[in-house]
């Protein structure tokens, strides 16, 4: 017997007592004509509005992999405002494991931090953007050119759950729908039928499952025809820092072929070659489509490098510490509206804070325990393995008509295919100091004006300056000496051993501190990943998904909002704004 799991908020089970295996292979499937509908096509794209105990996932991923077309491609979005854990999705539907083969446990392995957001999870064939938010908040922000294929209209009943069945969502529906797109649902309320109906559905009444009497099924009789891009089968990589070495290894697992083009005699020559690095996302006072992108970004970024061997990685946590009443305010404020569980970022007092160090703390902290450090340049060398690499190998436009797409990934140097794009260069050093009796006991990463990494093979990576006034990459002790005593002036009295090495490199930024991801303006299958500034680690890999998204017309990785604020259009719209005629 099946424990059923229960919603305390909904006062309701989340699938049927009789089978919630066979309810959906009965509601979703059957009354989606699937596999039938799937058979013949390259793409499918199925959207769900609760994704639950992620059942109904479960099922189609394993129906889709034992019928569809060989080297055929599922696009799942699922929304979930309530997100359960990975534990217990694992004991909800541990008793039909041997029904889903593996699926269940590389769900469970791979499943997100549970924060508010966009979440991509790569499982090969079948792809899954959960986003954990209200769906009538997030489906106006969804993109997917090809559109959907099949509703799966889940979630609980309307008389529990009265705010997600809304003309918002059935007009979204609508508007990501194409002739043909049909739908299913359990419920066969009246407000649900007539709001479907009242957005260019056609609804059906039918025989519901178990004890259920009705359901119903629809399909959508507007006259949006469905869109096929077509996917690039070579693609020229500009770039083999962290940008361009993350696009390498999405493409590589969609399994499309590319080329790195690198300037320099080796990969992550400039600033993605440090030997480590912390990954946090960047803080804002108020959620918006940037904190959105590095929520989403760092979510991806911790689970990614945590499942990635020989990269250096350490899941220690960082500790950013309140030196003073603005950082206060605003980690106060990020808390608060971010809406981060405690799991995964907490506030803490210096008590607190000393014994998450290892260390005594003069200050409270701000906890991530998901951060961590890694190695940015073994992360480049792992994100490339297995691509075509092109050393020494400058990259000229007269080469890009021999591939279908091109991803300038080349930091500043975009500037020479994009003159257009205001990119600075700013100029970071960083030191290797080996640990001392003062500061071998510390535990996690302390972020403050700069910033100290929990030892690591006996050694702390400290860093880091920020000099927009200097183009030269040559080390100087000044630099050494600022670096120490700001560590010194957040933690008085925390002394490294000798400085073991140090490096220099120049990080590019943008005008307005954001990165440059998507299309270029004004041609046709160019794209742009640049601007990383200090937050590579984080924002390379999700930046990467965007590009490949935007390449085959699926379900897009990130919001429409956020996937604008990223896009080098940007800059043309503001000057347009400003009057200013750019060429």
């Amino acid at each position: 017997m099946v424990d059923i799991p229960y919603s305390q908020i909904f006062d309701d089970i989340y699938f049927s007592r009789e089978s919630g295996i066979d309810e959906t292979r009965h509601v979703f499937l059957k009354n989606n004509a699937l596999p039938e509908s799937w058979a013949q096509k390259k793409q499918f794209t199925i959207a769900e509005t609760g994704f639950g105990t992620g059942l109904n996932f479960l099922v189609a991923w394993a129906a889709f992999e034992e019928t569809a077309s060989p080297g055929a491609v599922l696009d799942y979005v699922s929304f979930e405002l309530y997100p359960l854990t990975a534990e217990e999705i694992g004991a909800a539907l541990g008793d039909w494991r041997g029904a889903f083969g593996d699926r269940l446990d590389r769900l469970v392995k791979h499943y997100p931090l549970r924060i508010p957001g966009w979440h991509r999870i790569d499982f090969g064939r079948v792809r899954l953007t959960l986003i954990f938010d209200d769906v009538n908040d997030a489906i106006p922000r969804l993109n997917i050119p090809r559109g959907v294929d099949a509703w799966f209209l889940d979630g609980f009943a309307p008389s529990k759950n009265p705010g997600m069945w809304t003309p918002v969502l059935f007009s979204n529906m609508a508007r990501l729908s194409h002739t043909g797109t049909t739908l299913a649902s359990f419920t066969a309320a009246g407000l649900v039928k007539n709001g479907l109906r009242e957005a260019g559905f056609t609804i059906e009444k039918v025989r519901g499952y178990g004890r259920k009497r009705d359901m119903i099924t629809g399909r959508f009789n507007g006259s949006q025809a469905q869109l096929e891009p077509v996917r690039p089968q070579r693609v020229a990589i500009i770039g083999g820092g962290l940008a361009g070495t993350a696009c390498a290894q999405v493409l590589r697992y969609r399994g499309i072929s590319h080329t790195i083009f690198e300037a320099a005699p080796a990969l992550a020559g400039g600033a993605s070659g440090n030997p480590g690095g912390i990954f946090n996302p960047r803080f804002t006072a108020h959620r918006n489509a940037q904190s959105d992108f590095y929520a989403g970004a760092y979510a991806l970024a911790a689970r990614t490098l945590r499942e990635t061997s020989g990269v250096g990685f350490a899941p220690c946590g960082s500790l950013h510490l309140i030196t003073d009443d603005d950082k206060r305010r605003r980690f106060e404020s990020c808390l608060e509206t971010w809406r981060w569980p405690e799991q995964h970022m907490k506030l803490l007092d210096a008590a607190e804070a000393s014994q998450v160090a290892g260390i005594s703390l003069p200050h409270s902290a701000l906890y991530l325990p998901d951060s961590g450090q890694v190695s940015p340049h073994l992360l480049c060398t792992n994100w490339a393995a297995g691509s075509d690499v092109k050393l020494n190998a400058p990259f000229s436009p007269d080469n890009a008509g021999e591939y279908d797409a091109v991803i300038y990934a080349c930091a500043a140097g975009a500037s020479e295919f994009m003159p257009d794009l205001p990119l600075q260069s700013v100029r970071g050093q960083i030191i290797a100091a080996e640990t001392s009796p003062a500061t071998s006991a510390l535990k996690t990463n302390l972020c403050y004006s700069g910033y100290i990494g929990a030892p690591h093979e006996g050694r702390h990576i400290i860093g880091s300056t920020f000099q927009k006034w200097i183009a030269t990459t040559d080390l100087r002790e000044e630099d050494n000496a600022e670096i120490l005593a700001r560590l010194n002036e957040a933690v008085p009295g925390m002394i490294p051993g000798p400085v073991a090495g140090a490096r220099a490199a120049l990080r590019c930024a943008a005008q307005d501190r954001f990165p440059v991801i998507g299309a270029v303006p004004g041609t046709k299958n160019s794209y742009v990943t640049t601007a990383h500034g200090s937050h590579g680690i984080v924002s390379s890999l999700a930046g990467a998904h965007l590009i490949a998204d935007l390449m085959d017309g699926g379900v897009q990785s990130l919001g429409g909002d956020t996937i604008a604020a990223l896009s080098p259009q940007r800059f043309l719209d503001r000057a347009q704004r400003r009057g200013a005629i750019i060429s």
